[in-house]
């Protein structure tokens, strides 16, 4: 996916929304009651729709919002278990948008990324050096670290983040004031669902290295993960 193309394995384009160059873009099972992935995307353009959500394999558009301003940040995750699938949100669209594109309640805090920090499958905000869980009448914060900087100016985004220690919650690496180090920091609740290693996706490994480029975006596995989500696929590992 590159911004509002993609392009196939043998390097032909397989599709373009015609929406131009956007300054986020996310790729997952955001809508698991229907099949494959999508892409949503925001517009810097304001000739193009402000926000707009198409299918990954044909990028046939299956909801979009008004044209407007440079919508200049964008988030699509299962934030909220009371409205089924991902939830959408960005600068210059009003409010937390469902699965059809419809407006269900207040937008969240932040615009940046997204982290699985407690033990439920819903994903909590993560934005410059702090983690919230959202709520409907207001977020809760979860973790601030201390001593610590998030990078990139404005976007404030960790060093890294993901599931690096393997038990499907993310963990959150961010370097110190001073630069001198780089620190781990990992959920300390319990949960009882379990899902094998995200970074056994392949897409999800993949995005462990996009997050880095392309605006700095939060990784997605292939697979929905939230409330009421279905059995996780088991990863395929072969050993010589």
């Amino acid at each position: 996916m590159f911004g509002a193309m993609a392009v196939d394995d043998d390097g032909r384009g397989m599709w373009t929304t015609g929406y131009g160059h956007g300054d986020a873009l996310h790729v997952g099972d955001f809508v698991p009651a229907r099949p494959g992935l999508e892409v949503y995307g925001v517009s810097e353009s304001s000739s193009q729709p402000n926000a707009w959500l198409a299918d990954a394999r044909t990028g046939s558009t299956l909801w979009r919002t008004a044209s407007g301003d440079d919508n200049g940040r964008g988030v699509a995750g299962d934030i909220w278990a009371g409205s089924p699938g991902a939830e959408f949100w960005s600068s210059r669209v009003d409010g937390l948008l469902n699965t059809s594109g419809t407006a269900i309640g207040r937008k969240p805090s932040s615009i940046n990324f997204l982290v699985w920090w407690d033990g439920d499958p819903s994903r909590e905000l993560l934005d410059q050096t702090r983690i919230d869980k959202y709520g409907p009448n207001g977020d809760t914060r979860l973790l601030t670290g201390s001593g610590v900087a998030s990078n990139n100016g404005t976007k404030a985004t960790p060093s890294l983040s993901g599931d690096i220690l393997g038990d499907w919650r993310e963990e959150v690496i961010w370097r110190t004031s001073d630069n001198s180090a780089l620190r781990i920091y990992a959920s300390p609740h319990p949960t009882e669902l379990r899902i094998p290693t995200l970074m056994h996706d392949t897409q999800y490994r993949v995005a462990i290295a996009w997050q880095n480029t392309a605006y700095n975006q939060p990784p997605h596995p292939s697979f929905p993960i939230g409330d009421g989500m279905a059995p996780p696929p088991w990863p395929d590992i072969y050993y010589p």
